[in-house]
């Protein structure tokens, strides 16, 4: 009998001990690896609309989930060994910007779930099969930057109707920023516009290739979206300031640091989706079977600042369209 009695308080003390592991294990913040090539600072605004985005969600940061963040801080030659680094520390999820980590993600693993929030042709890159059934590990949200290409064309010259010749700005070396000139010498073409296209391949050479439309003699400018431009737009946004002419960007991070107006969907707004990813991922959804989002709302912000430093009026009939102004 005592030796029955044994037995049995040893099989309950098992099952109790099972019963407390699985729940530490349940209660265990899940793990979200994110990884940028920019800077911890310009992520900043970035992570906290995703937290915003899980709070959303019912998630509690650092109770439910955690998030192992690690940049590249804009240097390109060390973005396959981080993302490497991501994936060697077994995250449930990884979380990645845009094309740079969706590039070095689909090289580094085809199991852990990767959710994109900013990406530009995840289909052109090979990453996933199609919008609606992506296959594969990777899924998220894209930001139509090369298809609006047209559209800040179209507002450049409506704002101001007398350009004739536009030079637009583009990094060379972006895979990104390459295709939006194609778009916009379409437009122009259609306007009726002279475009000279000028290549930027790093950031010294900005100043320089400002000052080359001026030297071509362009009205304005178009600035394509792009990691370099993006990165550097304070030093952009002051040299096309300096040309006295107008210009237009991708972001309102452009217009906030002195650029003159921007059009493109909000991609704060992006990374504030992405968590109803994670927390679908998160609960057992298949990333191949989440149909890959387009952006639902799109942003145009005008600095009436710079428009007075620059001695140029914008038309009442674009300024009651903006979705924000600076005055």
């Amino acid at each position: 009998m005592n030796r029955r009695r044994a037995l049995a308080w040893i099989a309950a003390c098992s099952a109790l001990s099972g019963v407390r592991a699985r729940a530490q294990q349940q209660s265990a913040p899940r793990r979200i690896g994110y990884f940028s090539a920019a800077s911890a600072a310009a992520n900043a605004p970035r992570l906290a609309a995703f937290r915003q985005g899980m709070s959303e969600l019912g998630w509690v940061d650092g109770k439910d989930y955690m998030v192992d963040a690690r940049y590249g801080d804009a240097r390109g030659g060390n973005i396959s060994q981080l993302a490497a680094d991501v994936v060697a520390s077994r995250p449930d999820v990884i979380l990645t910007p845009s094309d740079e980590g969706m590039r070095a993600f689909g090289k580094a693993t085809k199991t852990i779930p990767i959710v994109f929030a900013t990406g530009d042709d995840p289909v052109g890159l090979g990453v996933v099969k199609s919008m609606q059934r992506p296959g594969g590990n990777m899924t998220g949200l894209v930001t139509l930057r090369n298809e609006l290409g047209a559209k800040r064309f179209q507002l450049l010259k409506e704002s101001f109707p007398r350009i004739l010749h536009v030079a637009v700005l583009f990094a060379s070396g972006d895979a990104a920023s390459v295709p939006q000139v194609e778009v916009i010498e379409v437009a122009a073409a259609r306007l009726n516009v002279r475009v000279s296209p000028i290549e930027i391949k790093q950031p010294g050479d900005i100043e320089a290739a400002v000052k080359r439309g001026v030297a071509l003699g362009c009205d304005a400018y178009v600035v394509a979206d792009g990691f370099l431009l993006n990165t550097e737009r304070r030093k952009v946004a002051e040299a096309v300031m300096a040309s006295k002419r107008p210009a237009i960007f991708g972001r309102p991070e452009h217009v906030e640091a002195g650029g003159l107006m921007s059009y493109g969907a909000p991609p704060l707004e992006n990374f504030r989706r992405s968590a109803a990813y994670v927390d679908k991922i998160l609960k057992g959804a298949n990333p191949g079977e989440l149909p890959i989002e387009q952006p639902r709302k799109f942003e145009l912000t005008i600095n009436l600042k710079t428009a007075k430093a620059i001695g140029i009026d914008v038309p009442t009939s674009v300024l009651v369209r903006a979705d924000k102004v600076i005055q």
